[in-house]
């Protein structure tokens, strides 16, 4: 007979409850709360919540724990499962005290000093400027100095509002571009881990995932799925992009790719007009 799957429970504050390899875990705001099988006395579903009980020595009252706001069925099909699988352990020591056995892990990041850029990063971000704003600037003096030049300065008003056109349409360009750069080399250079959601079921929400030195990050996506994978930058772990397949990685780098003609195009517009005015 197959196994029913444990439902993972979304309660209020983006509260989130699963059971998975022997234990519970209970994340929240602002933690993670491990508790392995062998700590639980029972869990039970109460209407739009469920609660749980640790073990306790000598069958005294344990810690307990609430999460409001889950669905009803899925919180009485989870409680019957966690049960059944505590039911299946061998007899347990009475003495056994369930709260030493809970592991909490806080998911706030440690505030740390700014660390200060290197050359190469103050090199890449100048780089990074001058291909989001060079050409839309560059169109927008080109054009008004050509239209002041041919004595045309009613047409300033017009050459300003395509140059803001320019800029926004060059800064859009080179956004995507950068997009579609990270979409293909992260997954085959960065670090690739399974981000959890953290927000309330929808179409969109926030992940999170915990680089190599315990930080953990965010990561927003639109996704209906209760993980999702992504890759990050290992030189910069705040730095993510979802692994997509490679069509839609091609579709991306395609639509940089007009995004940047059409920018070309209208500076290279934006010159012309201004030289025959």
């Amino acid at each position: 007979m197959t196994a029913v799957s444990v439902p993972v429970l979304r309660g209020h504050g983006g509260a989130l409850l699963r059971y998975a390899d022997g234990a519970l875990t209970l994340r929240r705001e602002d933690e993670e709360i491990r508790i392995p099988l062998e700590a639980i006395r029972f869990v039970a579903p109460d209407g739009p919540a469920v609660v749980f009980e640790l073990r306790a020595p000598g069958g005294a009252p344990g810690v307990g724990y609430r999460v409001d706001g889950v669905n009803e069925a899925a919180a009485m099909l989870f409680s019957k499962a966690v049960n059944d699988a505590a039911a299946a352990l061998p007899d347990l020591d009475l003495s056994l005290d369930g709260a030493s056995l809970v592991t909490t892990r806080s998911l706030r990041t440690p505030s740390t000093p700014p660390t200060p850029l290197s050359a190469g990063e103050k090199a890449r971000g100048l780089a990074w400027a001058l291909t989001a704003l060079g050409p839309g600037l560059a169109g927008l003096i080109a054009m008004s100095v050509l239209v002041v030049v041919n004595d045309g300065p009613s047409a300033l008003v017009l050459s300003v509002i395509l140059g803001i056109v320019a800029i926004l349409l060059n800064l859009f360009s080179a956004y995507t571009m950068e997009r579609a750069f990270q979409m293909w080399w992260l997954p085959r250079r960065g670090i690739t881990v399974m981000a959890v959601r953290t927000s309330p079921y929808g179409k969109s929400g926030t992940y999170t995932y915990t680089d190599a030195s315990g930080t953990t990050h965010s990561y927003f996506r639109q996704a209906y799925a209760s993980e999702i994978e992504i890759s990050y930058s290992p030189h910069a772990p705040g730095t993510a992009v979802g692994v997509y397949p490679p069509f839609v990685r091609v579709l991306v780098a395609l639509v940089s790719l007009i995004l940047w003609a059409a920018t070309l195009g209208l500076v290279y517009l934006m010159i012309l007009m201004g030289q025959n005015i």
